[in-house]
């Protein structure tokens, strides 16, 4: 394509067709030398290809991160504001008494009878998981920048201190 550009300029026939220069105006006919450098989504497409393992665990740390997070600072928030729920007082009690028996089982102290700590536990479940599609597009957005700034350089450091037979070398 590169040689029907250069024939097209250089005899003039692209200042009288107009198909010749709908054909010019197309950005594919471009060879790699005279390739604009990706924008957008291609471009971390391309970083992607590049480096498929570090964008994989970087994702993977984002969404972890992403749960992890929210799911304690929503019980802590609900924790310390003590919101009043909607919720039977007997289905409280019955759980925490279930719990009782595992944290009796592990050894670990029991709850109050009408102690909210379940119910802000799974208040916060629920909440993360409702916000699953923003905490996906979020780790999906954060990837390239999460991979470039610390994934990367962690393989490296790990890369130089690790002994050489170990690499496969």
């Amino acid at each position: 394509m590169l040689l029907v550009r250069k024939i097209y300029t250089s005899t003039g026939l692209a200042s009288h067709c107009r198909a010749a220069q709908w054909h010019l105006r197309r950005k594919w006919y471009t060879s790699a030398s005279d390739k604009q450098p990706e924008r957008g989504w291609r471009r971390q497409l391309l970083a992607f290809k590049q480096r498929p393992a570090s964008h994989i665990t970087a994702f993977a740390v984002l969404h972890e991160l992403t749960a992890v997070v929210p799911l304690v600072g929503v019980y802590y928030a609900l924790d310390y504001l003590q919101p009043q729920m909607p919720f039977p007082q007997s289905v409280l009690e019955e759980g925490n008494r279930y719990i009782n028996k595992l944290r009796t089982y592990a050894g670990l102290e029991q709850l109050d009878a009408d102690s909210p700590v379940l119910l802000h536990l799974a208040t916060s479940y629920a909440v993360v998981k409702a916000a699953a599609p923003l905490r996906i597009a979020a780790s999906l957005a954060l990837t390239p920048w999460f991979s470039r700034w610390c994934i990367v350089p962690i393989t490296r450091t790990v890369g130089k201190l690790w002994p050489n037979s170990m690499r496969g070398k």
